[in-house]
């Protein structure tokens, strides 16, 4: 698994590549808290449109991730292709984490729910 940040003008977008299973997990918790650590922007895109595969314990870190942006006020969108949507959707998460199938589309709907 690789990851890379870009600060955008308005968000933060967190590029995760690779397979996210046991041994990565705790690689990817760490990169989904260093989003949001510090930072001033409350908008963040987890992009993995570039993941391979997502394991249970990615599924768990993301479910917690989402948890946790909601307490700290955080719009964020996540961005996959079908190896990351298909279990989120499968075991129930969709209605917890906020899914687009591209970046662009991520962008435009956290940008919708800041103005909602």
């Amino acid at each position: 698994m690789t990851v890379e940040f870009a600060p955008f003008a308005d968000a933060t977008v967190g590029r995760i590549s690779g397979d996210i299973d046991v041994l990565a997990a705790p690689s990817f918790a760490l990169a989904l808290a260093h989003l949001t650590d510090g930072g001033s922007l409350s908008r963040v895109i987890v992009d993995m449109t570039a993941v391979d595969f997502v394991g249970t314990s990615g599924l768990s870190i993301l479910s917690e991730f989402a948890e946790s942006a909601r307490r700290q006020h955080i719009t964020w969108a996540l961005a996959g292709n079908r190896a990351v949507l298909r279990p989120i959707e499968a075991i129930g998460l969709s209605a917890t984490i906020p899914t687009c199938s591209t970046v662009h589309d991520a962008f435009d709907r956290v940008e919708k729910i800041a103005h909602s």
